[in-house]
């Protein structure tokens, strides 16, 4: 019960961050419902694959977002460029059953997450370097669910 709980306060906090946006918000509490629903991450056999890995790689992005200024979008870019290059040696394609599930329900939450928060950024030097990165990071996330 406690790695439900942690997967669910970790796709909620994916939402929470961009908190300001009604969308979000609720969001927010479809990610909280689904993870609710999810079997228990304690009980899934994800085998060799690296879950804590993953999460880490998913929430140092997220949290990039919080604070993207001029000054720390290249960090922001280097993160996600980490993860889109990481992502494919994961191994997430050939997971099975639930603990593919479980993975595939992080992704959809991470990316409805990124998407949200590239759209609320106005300034277009911080679009212009962002936008490439999380297109590529995006098309390779959805190659793989």
């Amino acid at each position: 019960m406690k790695k439900l709980t942690q997967m669910g306060l970790l796709l909620l906090s994916l939402m929470v961050v961009f908190a300001g946006c009604d969308a979000a918000k609720d969001a927010a509490m479809q990610a909280k419902e689904k993870a609710a629903g999810m079997a228990d991450m304690a009980n899934i056999d994800f085998g060799s694959f690296d879950i804590s890995g993953l999460k880490e790689k998913i929430t140092s992005v997220t949290d990039g977002f919080k604070d993207v200024t001029a000054e720390n979008v290249d960090g922001l870019t280097s993160k996600i460029s980490d993860l889109s290059g990481s992502v494919g040696d994961m191994g997430i394609g050939e997971l099975a059953g639930p603990a593919k599930t479980a993975v595939s329900g992080m992704i959809s939450q991470f990316s409805s997450a990124v998407t949200t928060a590239l759209e609320g950024i106005s300034d277009e030097g911080i679009l212009g370097k962002l936008k490439p990165a999380v297109e590529g990071l995006m098309e390779k996330l959805k190659s793989l669910q």
